[in-house]
């Protein structure tokens, strides 16, 4: 068994960087994809919607780190819905509000129906939409705690690269032979597309506790290479020679921001900037759109409006942060009675 690790500032930064970097994303580029009209910047941001990638990697390694010291499922299942569902509750009835007061189609005002459904975090898997654009990635995470749960359940943790490999196979089957969209739910219940990602992260924390495997390995080369295949819908069908490269990248910083070479990332602002990814991450598309909105009707330029729409949601971040998940953590703290770990990394779009 790991020894059991305290919170990783390391990774707590990347988190805040890939929150960051959908963030930007969202507001400089594809805004202008849903509401055309602006002025192009003078730089690209789009690629930040990579941030989504780099989540999962990070949330395979933490969440196999976290269940690692679990006796049951429940205990699980628990310190999940204690760290995940306040603040998401929060944004969620934030979103609700805004988007009933300023609706904004496609980010229309939503149905009791739709509210209901999301309150799940998988409100795809009951036929309705994301209230808000980067929720779509909760339920993968939801999909793999699910998986995980169930490993954990049969005693097959210590084979997870084994399964998650053949999981791995299995989804680029699918992708290869299906029609993803024809078949979005069953895409979602087998990860496809995705569920490499977690299985590098996974890869990663057994290389960082010393138990690596030779399946360890080829696990961590399988799913790095079939990025070579290229992404799909969420990465705008990004070709495989940049996908790639951009997994290794990823692999690679992960693994040294989980080691000792985290250490050197750990400046305060950014370490800080990780404990609000969660809830940044979670309101910055209804929240920042809103402001970028009232900037258009005011004459900004572009730019004016991507840097008010990213520091307002930042604000809105940190009161989230302080009023909902610190408390909530503080009240449901002995319910979960769990070791102190890290947060989940949530992502993104």
């Amino acid at each position: 068994m790991a020894k059991t690790r305290t919170r990783i500032a390391g990774l707590d930064v990347l988190r805040g960087v890939a929150a960051t970097a959908v963030m930007l994303h969202h507001h400089a580029q594809y805004y202008d994809v849903l509401y055309p009209g602006r002025t192009p910047l003078a730089f690209d941001l789009g690629p930040g919607h990579f941030g989504v990638e780099l989540f999962f990697i990070i949330s395979g390694f933490v969440i196999l780190m976290t269940i690692e010291r679990k006796r049951t499922v429940l205990d699980f299942a628990l310190s999940r819905t204690a760290r995940l569902m306040p603040a998401f509750l929060a944004a969620l009835l934030l979103a609700t509000a805004i988007l009933i007061l300023r609706p904004m189609p496609p980010l229309d005002t939503p149905t009791p129906r739709q509210f209901l459904a999301n309150l799940t975090m998988a409100p795809s898997l009951f036929g309705e939409t994301d209230i808000d654009l980067p929720y779509w990635t909760l339920t993968y995470e939801l999909v793999f705690y699910a998986f995980m749960a169930i490993a954990l359940r049969l005693g097959l943790l210590r084979s997870v690269e084994s399964i998650g490999l053949l999981g791995v196979a299995i989804g680029c089957l699918f992708w290869i032979v299906v029609d993803v969209q024809l078949h979005r739910r069953s895409a979602i219940l087998l990860l496809v597309q995705y569920s490499n990602f977690f299985l590098i992260g996974i890869c990663l924390y057994r290389l960082s506790t010393g138990l690596a495997r030779p399946i360890t390995w080829l696990a961590l080369g399988g799913a790095i290479a079939v990025t070579a295949l290229g992404g799909g819908e969420r990465t705008f069908h990004t070709p495989g020679y940049i996908y790639l490269p951009v997994t290794a990248a990823f692999t690679i910083l992960v693994w040294l921001a989980a080691g000792r070479y985290g250490t050197w990332l750990a400046w305060p602002p950014l370490v800080f900037l990780g404990r609000i990814s969660y809830p940044l991450y979670l309101v910055h598309v209804v929240v920042g759109y809103q402001v970028i909105r009232i900037g258009v009707e005011r004459d900004w330029s572009t730019l004016q409006g991507v840097a008010a729409a990213a520091l307002f949601s930042i604000v809105v971040a940190i009161a989230l942060h302080h009023l909902v998940e610190i408390p909530s953590e503080r009240w449901l703290r002995p319910m979960v009675k769990k070791p102190a770990e890290p947060a989940l990394v949530r992502p993104p779009s």
